[in-house]
């Protein structure tokens, strides 16, 4: 190649190599400053066209992809030739996270809530409870109308009030009468009074010294000499719950003295409210493996336990509860240990 090829050559590649040059600065110099082109208006965020930019690059700055331009393009309608644009044209753009705005992240989608279990126990008026002090009565039965000593459903009965103002005509009582003392099974500690619910009266009618009433519902036989205590509507829909972790109680006795229980029977434990007992929670009865049949419940722990037996809470008081026992593998007896269900 002679110096005159050298020389024409020059000529007509250095001017292009310039021109490219100074495009490149300049379009690296408007993207250094893209921020300052862009607005934030009530309808979305715009960006003002500057000298050198195209889609492809705009699509990079604000997408983090230069192959998203044909959605840019999508979002202006009013770009006819997406090869084309001008200085000066402003155009819509959809990623915030360049203009400081974080999206807002999507919410975690939560574990759905477990559906509540439910069941439903349709005496649950009729459950009676063990109190540490007995109930201070509104009045007595002393007789019915006839003098008969069966009294149930529909009988008219008598009543002595505490006071003039203990009974109130139209009101419901449940009459009950007490068991005492109830002791612990094993150390023979003192737990309190067993209230046993034996049915409903409504007040018709109030005299001096005297109230008539209607028994309105018979649980058991109701005798001469029950008392009244205020009438408290219980709900017969039982959410079912788990019971408390390690809560060493036991059982007492079941509510008609049952020496031997089994399920469907109503009975009682040695913990309530104070220990966190709630209605519906659900607890197993347990025995232990053990060929030596005096054992003591405090010290079941440290026995090998089988489960022989399930109860669910009807009722609870500060110190003891009302269960139901719902399983049964063998005879339940007072004493034996219960614990959480697993």
């Amino acid at each position: 190649m002679n110096a005159q090829t050298i020389k024409r050559l020059k000529k007509q590649f250095i001017p292009a190599i310039l021109i490219i040059s100074a495009a490149l600065v300049s379009a690296g110099t408007a993207h250094a400053g893209i921020e300052e082109h862009i607005v934030k208006t009530e309808t979305g965020f715009y960006y003002t066209v500057q000298k050198g930019d195209t889609l492809w690059d705009l699509s990079e700055k604000f997408s983090d992809s230069p192959w998203q331009w044909p959605n840019l393009w999508h979002y202006n309608p009013d770009i006819k030739n997406p090869h084309l644009i001008y200085p000066g044209q402003k155009i819509r753009i959809y990623q915030k996270d360049f203009y400081g705005e974080k999206k807002a992240p999507e919410p975690e989608k939560k574990a759905e809530p477990e559906a509540k279990q439910y069941f439903t126990f349709s005496k649950i008026n009729s459950v009676g409870f063990i109190r540490q002090q007995a109930v201070n009565p509104l009045g007595v039965l002393f007789q019915d109308r006839h003098k008969t000593t069966l009294i149930g459903t529909d009988s008219q009965v008598y009543i002595r009030p505490q006071s003039p103002a203990s009974l109130s005509i139209g009101e419901r009582y449940f009459t009950y009468r007490t068991i005492s003392p109830i002791r612990d099974p094993e150390t023979n500690d003192y737990i309190g009074v067993q209230h046993l619910l034996t049915g409903i009266v409504k007040i018709n009618e109030l005299k001096q010294n005297l109230a008539i009433g209607k028994v309105v519902s018979s649980f058991r036989e109701i005798t001469e000499g029950d008392r009244l205590m205020p009438f408290m509507q219980r709900n017969e829909k039982i959410e079912l719950k788990s019971g408390i972790e390690g809560i060493g109680g036991k059982l007492i006795k079941s509510e008609d003295n049952w020496q031997i229980m089994g399920e469907q029977i109503i009975a009682f434990i040695d913990r309530g409210a104070d220990h966190g007992v709630e209605k519906g929670q659900r607890y197993q009865v347990l025995t232990p493996i053990t060929k030596n049949r005096k054992y003591r419940a405090d010290k079941a722990e440290k026995l090998n336990l089988e489960k022989v037996g399930a109860i669910t809470v009807l009722y609870t008081e500060d110190k003891t509860a009302t269960v139901l026992i719902t399983y049964s593998g063998q005879d339940l007896s007072a004493g034996m240990p219960i614990q959480a269900m697993r």
